[in-house]
């Protein structure tokens, strides 16, 4: 039985490497993820769906895992601060 090394998160770019500090610094400070409102107005961006299109990206190169439908449910797994 073998056991499979975990991989290292794609690369991202900067706007999306923007919004996980956000979300990593905001969990450090709180204790709990940050919403996608929450995370609009820190990140100054109008749209929740400019940021629900960063979360998305995050997500597909393994830098955040969320459970749909669910509020404050953003865990970071990758990449280096």
């Amino acid at each position: 039985m073998t056991t499979k090394a975990p991989t290292a998160p794609e690369p991202i770019t900067d706007a999306a490497r923007r919004v996980y500090d956000a979300i990593v610094d905001y969990i450090d400070s709180h204790g709990y993820a940050p919403t996608v409102r929450e995370l609009c107005g820190l990140l100054d961006i109008a749209s929740p769906n400019g940021v629900e299109c960063h979360l998305k990206t995050l997500e597909r190169r393994g830098w955040i895992v969320r459970t749909e439908r669910q509020a404050r449910t953003i865990r970071p797994i990758g990449g280096e601060r």
